[in-house]
């Protein structure tokens, strides 16, 4: 097209000089004249054909150049639509791979907290049967707290009563029902009348002096081991008023003025005395006598030794002092007067009662 358009701009401007008609001349300066003309119309066919040309490379160059700069800023805008796309591609790509990942944790979330809802019921259902057996069991056997509690309680006082009238153990047997009266305390006013009659059981006790049977049977065990090597008294026969008449009586005074005879005593033990030989034996019997609870039998038999004991032992021996020291303590403990024996039948009887209404209660509650 730009040729063409080139192309009748020439036409047009070869044909616009032959429009004007020239004035009539003569044939030769007609024919001069029209050789200068059609060379002056030849040159400027050239200059228009020449800025033809030069118009339409430049209309051509500025064409390229607009085409250049259209198809840079195609480029500019494809690349622009390029960067565009691939970071919404990439933006997708990550929004759906954290969808992807988002579904994934909540999946496995969903599954964790399935499996944990599932343990937790699993743990329900075992506790609540391990609450139907314990149920099962406490009603089976009755041992709820307070039947607990009232059973622990009988067997504190039927220990109690056993130390005191077997053994003869008053301190033993208050600590017992102390025991029982802490065991007591949590079960509220019900027990009130079981708690007072052992405080009077308590009361009882204190005021008793209770005879220690293993400690005095202990002390007469080694009394019964150490008599034996304690000394007797002094028994050396005194000299003679007068010396012996005769003979024969100047013929020793005069032989033993020249002989020197050295005697060394052999000490004399309550072993060798026939009247203490029983002494350890009847301490034994004490023995037997004051744990079977014979006290009246075991006091008479430490009675005897202890005058025997007295006569016959020697008073200035430090050994036979405090020998003889013990057997009058311990015959003063046998000789005081019994105690006063502790009565816990009040005892039982209130917790007898209790009993019979925790049973009542129970079978009320399970009707």
């Amino acid at each position: 097209m730009t040729e063409e358009r080139t192309v009748n701009d020439n036409e047009t401007a070869a044909a616009e000089p032959s429009v004007q008609e020239p004035s009539p001349q003569p044939e030769g300066e007609h024919r001069t004249k029209r050789g200068g003309g059609f060379g002056a119309i030849f040159a400027i066919l050239l200059a228009l054909l020449a800025l033809a040309g030069a118009g339409g490379a430049g209309f051509m160059a500025w064409q390229q150049d607009q085409a250049r700069a259209a198809l840079e800023a195609r480029l500019t805008e494809l690349d622009k639509q390029i960067n565009e796309r691939a970071s919404t591609a990439s933006v997708e790509a990550l929004r759906r791979s954290l969808t992807d990942q988002r579904e994934t944790l909540d999946d496995a979330l969903a599954q964790q907290g399935k499996t944990l809802r599932a343990e937790v019921e699993a743990l329900r259902a075992e506790t609540r049967a391990q609450q139907e057996a314990l149920d099962t069991l406490r009603t089976l056997t009755g041992r709820d707290e307070r039947l607990w509690r009232l059973g622990e309680i009988d067997r504190l006082l039927t220990a109690a009563q056993t130390r005191l009238r077997l053994l003869d153990d008053a301190a033993t047997a208050r600590l017992l029902l102390q025991e029982a009266d802490r065991t007591a305390a949590p079960l509220g006013g019900e027990v009130l009348p079981l708690r007072e009659a052992m405080q009077q059981a308590l009361g009882t006790m204190a005021n008793g002096v209770g005879l220690d049977r293993e400690g005095l049977a202990l002390r007469l065990t080694q009394l019964a081991e150490s008599l034996p090597e304690l000394p007797l008294a002094s028994t050396r026969p005194q000299a003679d008023a007068a010396p012996a008449e005769g003979w024969w009586a100047q013929t020793r005074a005069w032989a033993a003025s020249w002989l020197r005879i050295a005697r060394k005593d052999e000490a004399v033990t309550a072993r060798h005395d026939p009247k203490l030989q029983a002494a350890p034996a009847q301490l034994l019997d004490a023995r037997r006598a004051l744990l079977a609870r014979d006290t009246t039998k075991a006091s008479e038999l430490v009675k005897q030794v202890t005058e025997t004991a007295r006569a016959r032992l020697d008073g200035n021996d430090a050994r036979a002092l405090a020998a003889l020291d013990e057997l009058n303590e311990i015959g003063k403990q046998l000789a005081q007067p019994a105690a006063v024996t502790t009565d816990l039948s009040p005892t039982f009887a209130a917790l007898r009662a209790l009993r019979t209404a925790s049973n009542a209660h129970s079978g009320k509650q399970g009707e």
